[in-house]
């Protein structure tokens, strides 16, 4: 085979590999988690299974460099596309910060950013994307008003508390943002629609043909909610994490990296959750908060924010659950793979360089 031919096929299976194949082989050691076998008293339920991502930061007009949007936006298409081939999920949960700067661009940006998510992040007919909304899609509490609530709810239809109800499972997401409990007039709808549902839960809990139940609709099954959202509930830093990959400790501040103890408090006395799901730190944690349940901090989606990024397969019935983390394809990796192929090629080409010198030099007859 010709020099030049071998680096040209280098290049190409160098290029297949990262950017086609590797994204499939590192998540297909992923499993969906198996129900612990103390919690299996409901054999006939059925389970529902979740893919649950956060933090994808899809970047616009003002931050980054468009090459580096590019690559890492593909990389995303590539791992979220492949997740959904390999698990077949029944539903995708995304936690939040779904654009970089949502707070910032103009509508004209912002359908823009609307067309990527959904060409990015398509899913199967069936498969319904529910996504929380983050403080860089509508801005923190001191920048909230209408003009950015209006049109994230106008694509995604959750800017303040909702439930959903799948399987028997109630799903409760709220609007962070929302959750400072300072009288604003965002915030007491939110506590508002907290409260609602609250009611109806205790409705169904107690078995009682009450108001709040008939409108309920699907909702007729009781089961202790699952609560998602972008902020985590309080904790001072993720040194209280049982499992955590971030790589330092930094003390986290009330209602700006997590909620404030107040808020904590109030979601787990009306909800009583059974399990709660966040984003926004960018970093993996589960941990036991204020309330007593298990929480898990959703990594970022994004190579932009974590060089080893991860996301979360989960399976619920409405008497338990059991939840796996599930490590994508760490940027490094495929910046190693491209530089050894770059070195091969390059020594290919040295090697041939000084074969046609060494035959120019040659002792002449």
């Amino acid at each position: 085979m010709h020099w030049s031919t071998k680096c040209i096929v280098i290049a190409f299976l160098a290029s297949i590999y990262c950017e086609f194949l590797a994204d499939i082989l590192q998540l297909s050691y992923c499993k969906w988690p198996a129900m612990p076998k103390k919690m299996l008293s409901h054999e006939n339920e059925d389970e529902l299974k979740a893919v649950i991502i956060a933090d994808l930061h899809l970047l616009g007009p003002i931050r980054g460099h468009w090459l580096d949007k590019l690559y890492r936006e593909w990389h995303m298409h590539r791992s979220f596309q492949a997740t959904i081939r390999l698990f077949a999920p029944d539903v995708v949960f995304v936690l939040g910060d779904l654009f970089d700067e949502g707070d910032f661009v103009d509508n004209r940006e912002f359908e823009r950013f609307v067309q990527r998510f959904h060409r990015l992040f398509s899913t199967p007919s069936g498969v319904p994307i529910i996504s929380a909304v983050g403080n860089h899609d509508i801005g923190f509490h001191y920048k909230m008003d209408s003009y950015f609530i209006k049109r994230f709810a106008n694509h995604f239809n959750n800017t303040g508390v909702e439930m959903y109800t799948i399987k028997n499972n109630h799903f409760v997401v709220t609007n962070s943002i929302a959750m400072l409990n300072d009288g604003c007039g965002y915030c007491n709808a939110a506590l508002n629609d907290l409260s609602k549902i609250s009611a109806q839960l205790m409705c169904l809990q107690s078995g009682d043909k009450c108001r709040e139940v008939e409108t309920l609709k699907e909702h007729h099954v009781y089961s202790r909610p699952i609560l998602m959202q972008h902020f985590p509930t309080y904790r001072k830093s993720d040194a209280v994490c049982k499992e955590h990959d971030a790589p330092k400790f930094d003390i986290f501040r009330e209602n700006w990296e997590v909620l404030s103890k107040e808020s904590t408090d109030l979601i787990g006395k009306l909800l009583k959750p059974r399990v709660a799901f966040a984003g926004h730190s960018h970093h993996y944690c589960l941990n036991i908060n204020r309330f007593g349940i298990e929480e898990y901090t959703v990594a970022s989606f994004s190579w932009r924010n974590k060089i080893e990024p991860s996301f979360l397969l989960a399976a619920f019935k409405a008497t338990n659950y059991s939840v796996s983390k599930c490590d994508m394809l760490p940027q490094q990796h495929v910046y190693n793979i491209y530089t050894t192929a770059l070195i091969i090629i390059s020594a290919i080409i040295i090697i041939e360089k000084c074969r046609k010198f060494c035959r120019k030099k040659g002792p002449k007859r």
